[in-house]
């Protein structure tokens, strides 16, 4: 494993080192790993082993890690990188109250972070479609563009209006999941659909019902009769399959509730 650092010391104020390690992981391939090491004063003006007086004494913690996934070689650290990752890290300047240690990895929802940052990246092609959309557009502008979704709290109007057109478009895509599913069951002849659906994504009676309302509301499934004897998936509810990935959505269901089921 290779390694570098780099640094930046101030007098009278916080330091920072960042090092970084080549990493290559059989059949996943090589990363970078960056690690920010944030330094305080904790001693002034003290004297060492060898009785010569020395001014200040550093301390450093981990501030933060970063994993940086790379192609087939390990390119070189270049200046300007170097600058612009001292530029980031010199913007903290408390100390981690905690150390970061392996056992944070492990609990790190990532499953949760993938989804949050899937809904993000929604809201931002959203946003730039709202933008484009306008007749009058800004050229240029020194503020970065930002929306910041607050996990069901209340915020801004923008970020409200984002945050439900995001959780709409979630219901619909797991609704359309459901109805495609309750729909081929429908057409094999199978009893106690809804059952075997709660089975087999590890889900609730009341969550299916409403997916399949919101379905036939929309148009997808037919509405006529109950349990095997109704329930096709309309035109409107394939291609509906298709534009919200379905497919995808499906898969991920059943894999979470195969995992429950053990």
């Amino acid at each position: 494993m290779d390694s570098g650092v780099f640094w930046e010391l101030k007098a009278n104020d916080v330091s920072h080192v960042i090092s970084w390690h080549d990493v290559t992981i059989p059949d996943l391939g090589n990363y970078r790993v960056w690690v920010h090491a944030l330094g305080t004063e904790i001693l002034k003006d003290f004297l060492d082993r060898s009785k010569n007086r020395v001014s200040v004494r550093m301390q450093f913690n981990i501030a933060g890690i970063e994993v940086q996934s790379l192609g087939k070689s390990f390119p070189a650290v270049s200046n300007p990188e170097k600058v612009a990752r001292l530029g980031v890290a010199i913007l903290q300047t408390e100390a981690p109250s905690q150390a970061i240690k392996g056992s944070l990895f492990r609990g790190l929802p990532f499953s949760k972070i993938e989804d949050a940052h899937n809904k993000c990246l929604q809201a931002c092609r959203a946003k730039i479609e709202e933008e484009l959309g306008k007749p009058l557009r800004i050229a240029k502008s020194d503020s970065v563009p930002t929306i910041t979704l607050k996990g069901g709290r209340s915020g801004s109007v923008l970020e409200r209006k984002f945050n439900i057109a995001l959780e709409i478009a979630s219901t619909k895509a797991d609704s359309i999941a459901i109805a495609k599913m309750y729909s081929e069951f429908c057409a094999a002849g199978t009893s106690n659909i809804v059952k075997k659906i709660c089975v087999d994504l590890g889900v609730e009676s009341k969550n299916v019902y409403a997916a399949l309302r919101v379905a036939r509301s929309q148009g997808w499934l037919s509405a006529s009769g109950k349990g095997k004897s109704g329930g096709k998936l309309t035109k409107e509810g394939e291609l509906a399959f298709k534009d919200l990935h379905g497919e995808l959505t499906l898969s991920r269901w059943l894999s979470r509730g195969t995992k429950g089921s053990k």
